[in-house]
């Protein structure tokens, strides 16, 4: 991989030490909550304080970085994610719970969406050139991906260590946030040894070019996000555990599965954008996932729900190279953190409002977030095409 500095391998190898992590929180949280008593809602308030606490703190390390550094941020953000998880290991108590949450980074939805992923999106053009920037965010994606689905088998440790060593449930729990909690030091030890990336001490301005272009993508995705926080890990984890009574291990395959049809569609992504282009690639593969998406809750029997599932994961990420290479592509080298802080800051807050509505319509009717966030989803793809089709990434001109 000559293609790649060693601080973008760093920051590939950092990706996947986080993203293995998320694999089996994203399944363990929802039903660690529920195991401690909490109804649908105050589980869905936790889920989408998670997802707050991502987006809070993207806008402050998004201000911050261009002036300070990248790397001064991402070291910020791991040290507050370690203390937001040593908390969740010494108490149960919902409103210190919370805080936790808050500052953790604790992904429910198996993916990235605290501030490392702004950070990291700034930091990983400058590693490699134009030519291989999509190639660099597919990797990138790849690796959480495969990251996140080995870490989704060890959502069964739980259930292995109460049958096979007598451990209390609730502590079982517990033992994966120690693990949890190794993984970030680890992390936190790999970025002290990245270069330092910073533009200037003055506050950076944007164009007004930018400021249109970032504006309209922000909208944008924020649409996409709050479609898809009625459907995070959590969620369709806790879905099939409640409608199916499907055991901590099937579900954990599931998710391990999904998470290898993702691997592929990144891989596939980088090559189809470079035949049909960054804008063509994100909507002509999103708007099948987000149909496959509507049909799950109507599946008559837990088979045809998990193969509805499984072709929704294989075409859902497609799009996420091509935009996060799209979103650097078309403003300024210095105005990259703030582009990427910018729209994951648009999609982080969108997000966090689904998990709550959703733990509260899954009360009502079970199909509800499953067609709602699929139906976001496609308005997303439509204006997305119709608005953007025409600006082009410097690669394609």
């Amino acid at each position: 991989m000559d293609w790649i500095s060693k601080d973008g391998k760093i920051i590939l190898l950092n990706r996947g030490i986080r993203s293995f992590g998320y694999g089996f929180i994203s399944i363990l949280l929802g039903i660690y909550f529920k195991e401690l008593g909490f109804e649908p809602f105050l589980i869905g308030l936790l889920l989408s304080t998670a997802i707050i606490g991502g987006a809070i703190f993207t806008i402050v390390t998004g201000r911050y970085a261009a002036i300070y550094g990248l790397k001064k941020m991402l070291l910020f953000s791991i040290i507050l994610s370690l203390i937001g998880v040593a908390i969740f290991l010494v108490t149960e108590n919902f409103v210190f719970l919370l805080i936790a949450a808050l500052i953790g980074f604790l992904s429910p939805s198996g993916r990235e969406l605290g501030p490392f992923l702004s950070l990291e999106q700034a930091y990983l053009p400058f590693t490699v050139s134009d030519y291989n920037r999509t190639k660099a965010f597919s990797f990138w994606n790849i690796i959480a991906t495969v990251a996140v689905s080995m870490g989704a088998l060890l959502g069964s440790l739980p259930t292995f260590l109460q049958r096979y060593f007598g451990i209390e449930k609730i502590l079982s729990f517990k033992f994966m946030f120690v693990f949890y909690l190794i993984l970030n030091i680890t992390a936190l030890f790999l970025y002290t040894s990245i270069s330092e990336v910073k533009f200037t001490r003055e506050k950076i301005i944007l164009t007004e070019k930018s400021k249109k272009i970032i504006t309209k993508l922000s909208l944008l995705f924020a649409i996409d996000s709050l479609g898809g926080g009625f459907v995070i890990t959590s969620i369709l984890s806790l879905w099939f555990y409640s409608k199916f009574n499907t055991p901590l291990t099937t579900i954990s395959a599931i998710f391990f599965a999904g998470g290898l049809l993702e691997a592929l569609s990144y891989y596939l992504s980088g090559k189809l954008a470079k035949k049909i282009g960054l804008v063509n690639t994100m909507v002509f593969t999103h708007i099948p996932s987000s149909i496959f998406l509507m049909l799950i809750p109507f599946a008559p029997d837990f088979y045809l729900a998990v193969a509805l599932l499984l072709l929704r994961q294989l075409l859902s990420e497609m799009d996420v190279p091509p935009r996060q290479s799209y979103v650097v592509a078309v403003v300024k080298p210095e105005e990259k953190s703030i582009a990427t802080s910018s729209t994951n800051l648009a999609k982080i807050l969108a997000s966090s409002v689904g998990p709550a509505i959703a733990g509260k319509v899954l009360l009502l009717t079970a199909f509800s977030p499953f067609v709602i966030g699929g139906s976001l989803k496609i308005i997303y793809d439509v204006i997305l095409y119709f608005n953007f089709r025409n600006l082009k990434p410097p690669e394609e001109k």
